[in-house]
């Protein structure tokens, strides 16, 4: 009797289930990761965000998953980068994005591509797929990319088209 009494009282409860890690060999990963790094000063230089973040201490490399990177400049956004997938080499200092990459400076300029190649010690940018490069009114199609962070000074290896303001040609119509 006491054990129905217990059994009907005892409800379903809801877990939470954890998918297959889609990284294996890490020694940690975790979900819904952020990391920020301050200057001397105490001022707030960068913050990562990630969905998922798989760290590999031996390979000394760090793979995130839902990808954000903001640098800060006196406490205001300057650059946002963002991506599918991003692996960060700490030995060679790069970070390299795959996936509906997307840097956006907080002067409107901006670029996209399906993989982007940060190097964190130079400030450059490094491309070989095809990308979209936004600056100042110019859009600029092309393969392959060379460029500073701040997207001031930049090179597309391939230029495939170019629009000077107005709409692009290239862009999907509805």
């Amino acid at each position: 009797m006491c054990l129905l009494l217990v059994l009907a009282s005892c409800k379903d409860k809801e877990y939470l289930r954890i998918e297959v890690e889609k990284e294996s060999g890490s020694m940690v990963s975790m979900r819904n990761f952020s990391r920020s790094s301050y200057k001397e000063s105490g001022e707030l230089e960068w913050r990562l965000k990630g969905d998922e973040s798989y760290i590999f201490p031996k390979e000394n490399k760090t793979i995130v998953y839902g990808f954000e990177f903001n640098q800060f400049e006196k406490g205001k956004v300057t650059s946002m980068m963002t991506g599918n997938r991003g692996e960060i080499n700490h030995q060679t200092k790069t970070v390299v994005l795959e996936g509906k990459v997307r840097l956006k400076t907080n002067d409107g300029k901006f670029i996209e591509s399906e993989s982007l190649t940060y190097n964190l010690d130079e400030k450059t940018l490094f491309s070989e797929a095809d990308v979209l490069v936004y600056s100042d009114g110019t859009t600029i199609r092309g393969k392959g990319l060379r460029a500073d962070k701040s997207l001031n000074k930049f090179t597309i290896i391939q230029p495939k088209a170019i629009t000077v303001g107005g709409s692009n040609p290239l862009k999907d119509k509805p």
